[in-house]
Order: C-alpha cells, then sequence, then structure tokens
C-alpha cells in the first residue's frame, strides 16, 4: 500500500556558501505567486534565472523573460536554442506551471486538456527539447505542483494533475543526464508566515540534489510516498463482495484480461457478464456460423469459443460494442445491462492499450500517441463515474498498472494514464457514497490469444504472474474495502523503485574472471576491430556478464533487457562522453552498428537544424523499412 511518512527538511544552502558562480536556472512561473515569490528569493541569493510565462507565442520580453505558448512543441525548442545561442543553457528548471487556484472537483475533457497541455505535454515538450540539443551537461528538473499527493484521507486532489508523475518517473529513465522530482504543496494565504516558510522549504529543496523523488508539503512538514507490503488473508466472512448470480460489466472484456476476469466471474459466482468492447462484435445468433466460415486461430473465432465455454460455465454473457469515452454509448450499454439482467452490481475497468505506437519512447513519440493512452484510462474514467452515478453497485474495480509506480521505457503516456486512475479513486471516494479501488497490477502472462500485458516493456518475463495467480490476488482485493489504491507486485517493490526510480541499485563492477562464456548464438563470433568497438564490448561484458561479445552480437539476444540497457547508456556517458537515447540504443544493437553510429556523430555540439536534419533522414530511413516489412508480409499472405 502506498503511504506518506514524514521526512527532514532539507537544510537551505549558508549564504557563504551561494557565493561562487552560479548557473543559469529556468523558473516557469505559476499564476498564484508563489513563482514569483521564488525568483525574488533567488535574484537575492545572486543567481541567474530565466522565467517563462505562457504566452500566446514565443516571445523575449527581455534577457531574462520569456513568454511561450504551452500548445506549441516548437516554442520549447526555439527557447532552449535561445538559451544556447546566449550560452545560458540551464542547470536546473523549475516548473510550476501546474500550480493553480483552486480544484477541481467535477472533471471534464476540457479541464483535463488543459492541464495536460500545462502540465504533462509542457514536461514532455521540454525534455524533447533538451534531447535534440544532445548535451551531456547534467539537468534537474523539479516539478512543484499544488493538491496532486493525497497526503492525507481528507485532503482535496486534482487527479488531471497526477500524469506529471508518468514524466517524470519516465524522462531520467529515457535521458541519462536528466533528473526529475515532484513536490506538491498546499498554497497557503497570499502574505502569510506560512507562505513565507514554504517558500524557504522549497528553497532549500532546490539548493540540494535530493535522492527522493515523490515529496509533499504540508503545514511545514516534508512528506515522502512509501510503500508498505501487507498481506491479505483468504475471505472469513459469510458475505463476500461478489453476489451468486450477479451482474457484473467489465470495460474492456474480450481484451485478454477482461475474459480472464470473466472466467473468474462464471466459475465463482455463475455471473451474468456484460462485456463491454470498443469494436463491434458478433451477436451471439451469429456466433456459430461466424466459427464455420472463420479460420480456427481468428482472433474473434478465438475470443467467441471462450465466450461459449464461460456459458458451459453457468453465465450469462452479454457483449456490447461502445466507446467508453463517449457518454452516450457507455448510457446506452448500461441501459442495456439493466433490460437484459435487471441489475447492475460491480464494475470491472479494464479498457485499456497495451501495445502499438502509443508505446515509444520520449524522442519518437507524439501527442497523437499520448492520446491514445489517455482514452479509456483517463477520458473513459471520466465517462464510467458520470453514467455510474446514481446506480446502486457494490463496487467499482479499476485496472491499473505498476508502471504508474515504477514508469518503464516508452511508457510515458502509459504510466501517465496510470498515474490518473489511481489519483481519481480518491476524490471519487471522497464524494461518493460507493468506494472505487485502483489496483497497479505487475505484468499478466496470458496463453489465451497470445496477449500480453506488460507493466516494464521488455524486461518483464520475470516478474509476470499467470492468470490463476492474478485472480487470486484479485479475490483477496476484493475481500478488503477500506483501500484507495493497492499495488500488486511479484517482486520486493522497493528494490525495483531503487533500480527503475532511484537508480541506486545497480551491480557493482563484474569481477572479469567470472563472466560466463558467450552463448551459442545464430551469427558466429566476429572479433573486435578498433578502440571504440572495444570500449563498447567492456561494458557489454561488464552489464551482461558474459566475455568474448563480438562485432555483430545483439545486445538483447545476449540477454540484455529495458533494465541493463539504461546502465549501459550511463556507463557510455561516463566512459565515452556519449549521450545517448533509448531509442538510439534499442536501433543499434550490434556492436558494430552502434560503433559506426557513434562515428557518426559529431563531435561538436550539433545545431537544431543539423538535429532536425538527422532525424527527419532517420524517420524516412523508418518509414523506407516499415514499408518494405508491409510488403513482404502482403507477398507472404
Amino acid at each position: 500500500m502506498p503511504f506518506w511518512k514524514p521526512s527532514l527538511l532539507q537544510p537551505q544552502l549558508e549564504v557563504q556558501q551561494q557565493a561562487t558562480p552560479k548557473s543559469c536556472i529556468l523558473l516557469f512561473v505559476d499564476e498564484c505567486g508563489l513563482g514569483d515569490k521564488l525568483l525574488r528569493q533567488l535574484q537575492q541569493q545572486n543567481q541567474d534565472v530565466i522565467t517563462v510565462k505562457v504566452g500566446q507565442n514565443l516571445t523575449k520580453l527581455n534577457e531574462s523573460e520569456f513568454t511561450l505558448n504551452p500548445q506549441q512543441p516548437g516554442d520549447y525548442d526555439a527557447l532552449i536554442q535561445e538559451l544556447f545561442k546566449q550560452q545560458k543553457l540551464p542547470k536546473k528548471i523549475v516548473h510550476l506551471w501546474s500550480v493553480t487556484p483552486g480544484c477541481q472537483q467535477q472533471l471534464d475533457f476540457e479541464k483535463v486538456e488543459q492541464a495536460q497541455t500545462k502540465g504533462f505535454y509542457s514536461l514532455l515538450f521540454l525534455a524533447k527539447a533538451f534531447g535534440r540539443q544532445q548535451t551531456n551537461d547534467d539537468l534537474e528538473i523539479t516539478v512543484i505542483s499544488n493538491n496532486l499527493q493525497p497526503v492525507t484521507p481528507t485532503e482535496l486532489v486534482s487527479p488531471e494533475k497526477a500524469t506529471l508523475l508518468g514524466a517524470i518517473k519516465v524522462i531520467p529513465q529515457e535521458y541519462a543526464n536528466i533528473t526529475c522530482r515532484s513536490i506538491d504543496v498546499i498554497i497557503p494565504a497570499n502574505g502569510s508566515w506560512q507562505e513565507q516558510k514554504l517558500v524557504e522549504s522549497l528553497l532549500g529543496e532546490l539548493s540540494i540534489s535530493s535522492c527522493e523523488k515523490v515529496i509533499a508539503y504540508r503545514s511545514g512538514n516534508r512528506w515522502i510516498q512509501c510503500f508498505e507490503p501487507v498481506r491479505l488473508e483468504q475471505a472469513k466472512s459469510n458475505t463476500p463482495r461478489l453476489k451468486q448470480g450477479g451482474v457484473y460489466l467489465i470495460t474492456g472484456g474480450v481484451g485478454g484480461i477482461g475474459l480472464v476476469l470473466a472466467e473468474y466471474l462464471a466459475t465463482q459466482v455463475k455471473a451474468k457478464l456484460v462485456l463491454i468492447g470498443r469494436r463491434a462484435f458478433p451477436k451471439q445468433q451469429e456466433w456459430s456460423e461466424w466459427l464455420l466460415s472463420h479460420d480456427f486461430n481468428d482472433v474473434i473465432s478465438c475470443k467467441i469459443r471462450k465466450l461459449q465455454q464461460l456459458q458451459q460455465l453457468g453465465a450469462e454473457v452479454l457483449v456490447l460494442a461502445a466507446d467508453v469515452t463517449d457518454l452516450q454509448q457507455t448510457q446506452q450499454a448500461i441501459a442495456s445491462a439493466y433490460s437484459t439482467f435487471g441489475q447492475l452490481n460491480g464494475v470491472f475497468h479494464a479498457a485499456g492499450i497495451v501495445g502499438g505506437k502509443s508505446f515509444a519512447a520520449i524522442d519518437k513519440i507524439t501527442k497523437t500517441d499520448c492520446e491514445q493512452q489517455f482514452q479509456a484510462k483517463v477520458y473513459g474514467l471520466i465517462v464510467l463515474e458520470k453514467v455510474l452515478k446514481n446506480t446502486q453497485i457494490d463496487f467499482c474495480l479499476l485496472l491499473s498498472s505498476l508502471s504508474s509506480v515504477l514508469g518503464g521505457l516508452g511508457f510515458v503516456a502509459y504510466s501517465a494514464a496510470n498515474n490518473f486512475m489511481d489519483t481519481f479513486v480518491h476524490q471519487h471516494n471522497q464524494n461518493h457514497p460507493v468506494s472505487w479501488i485502483s489496483v497497479s497490477w505487475d505484468s499478466w502472462q496470458l496463453e489465451t490469444e497470445n496477449q500480453q500485458s506488460t507493466s516494464l516493456g521488455a524486461s518483464v518475463s520475470e516478474f509476470a504472474f499467470n492468470a490463476q495467480e492474478g485472480v487470486e490476488a484479485l479475490q483477496r482485493i476484493l475481500n478488503y474495502s477500506q483501500f484507495n489504491h493497492v499495488v500488486v507486485s511479484t517482486g520486493e517493490l522497493q528494490a525495483r523503485i531503487d533500480q527503475w526510480i532511484d537508480l541506486k541499485s545497480f551491480p557493482q563492477q563484474t569481477n572479469l574472471l567470472s563472466l560466463h562464456p558467450r552463448p551459442d548464438l545464430q551469427n558466429p563470433y566476429v572479433p573486435l576491430t578498433n578502440e571504440i568497438e572495444q570500449k563498447i564490448a567492456n561494458i557489454w561484458q561488464e552489464v551482461l556478464g558474459i566475455k568474448d561479445v563480438g562485432l555483430y552480437d545483439n545486445f538483447f539476444e545476449l540477454g540484455g533487457d529495458s533494465l541493463l540497457i539504461i546502465q549501459v547508456r550511463n556507463k557510455l556517458l561516463k566512459t565515452l562522453n556519449k549521450n545517448l537515447s533509448i531509442a538510439d540504443l534499442f536501433e543499434y544493437s550490434t556492436i558494430s552498428a552502434l560503433a559506426e553510429y557513434l562515428g557518426e556523430k559529431q563531435v561538436e555540439q550539433p545545431t537544431f537544424q543539423q538535429a532536425d536534419k538527422r532525424a527527419k533522414k532517420k524517420e524516412e530511413a523508418m518509414q523506407g523499412k516499415r514499408q518494405l516489412m508491409k510488403q513482404r508480409r502482403k507477398a507472404d499472405g
């Protein structure tokens, strides 16, 4: 269970310690005045501060003041380019655009979109802009928000801001030289002593690099987020949460996990199941004809056979097509459930995307890709709450992901969307009599239709659990009603946080005498030819614990994964002074390809024009590869 514990205040540096030359601080100023007060204090400390406020377009008001339009990604590029020309690239960024007046208790699409523009997307565009700069200099981003974290059960929260946490966790995982942290506050009365104390505390935070990534200040006290292991026993009550013959609705109900939930409900309580999917599905009277006229391995055929198995277990099944982000379609689906079965006892929100372009490295992902992840888990959740407002259900369980806690390479939007879900339940449960719960699941390894839901990209097999283990955890969770948010991790969670978030538990240098032999790969061993290849090989050998790595050996075929590739990136930065993106390391996954790519990288800092030209050239090459693959698939039938 997530919980908050008190922490010591960060001591502020003494004035004499601050007399040394200061690097530039980039301050994104909020509309509540907190940024202005920080600015005055930083200027009194002789800090070189450049401020950015929301405007219609990028405008240089003077040497230290800018406005930009947060809806325009190009404004962030142009800002960083201008600072680069002035030789004022910041070492620290303080981002306060998620400090806002009031706390929205009724969310709608427009309010959520506005929060993303000045929050999640602002951080995403900043990371992209600095990534294109390809500097090796360290950058620390401190994101200050208000009403984001539910430190105490009674305080108001703004779930629309929670997507920030996805960016804060994933950006440092994908960019070796960037660190991020979140500091959430409650804004005191203007001019009060509490306000002055908060400003002093934030100045103390900015003066010291902290290993703590999720921090909150409440009434002058500093809190940090932790996770406490709890054991949930099997139910001893005679009144379990699930009712025999109960009616249960599952969004994403004909997906992999949705069907696992449906089978569990059919087996346990012979449930009446309402399965909602975004795409049209054959009507029940058409199932037999469909199976006769389609291939045995056809995806829809596999689902139909599974649904027939549920009926044989004693369940009644109603499959409906509805986009959960569409209020009218979702209302019609709920109405169909009532007209068919007469009631609704519980809801499982399992809709979401677990593959496709929306899983991409930050330097590749687009706003459209991110919005795909936000559809079911953010906007669909808002619709679901409205539709279920006056229904007498027993519970609503949201299927979130462990990526909300750990992030993950290529998971910036997915992590953001799941953080929204986890925070949304706190707001809901303060305002509604029926408690909802968000469960951040580890990886589900599903045999059905060869589908898999993952939490951390390539490095999940060690932690994945099977369907039987998943439903046992689900059964125990359902027996406890006091949770808002619970995390299911098959490995010791704090150790995984240390590796993925704090990045402090990487193994020390490997003893070269203990290296394992090179595995038997399809390609033969080819010796290295130059110094840079040898340096890359040394890093791979140290990280993978393998000797005799060859020129054309693939990092992932040697046993590499997402977590290990972070170590490779950090060691390349330290050894070769080369700042590579995670996307680069996935693309150039042999020593030969990586060495050639590093040789092509210019020694001097590239201009934005050069970086854009390279990006366009790479995208053209990728489009060519994709087109070739399509042609080959078509030729293969």
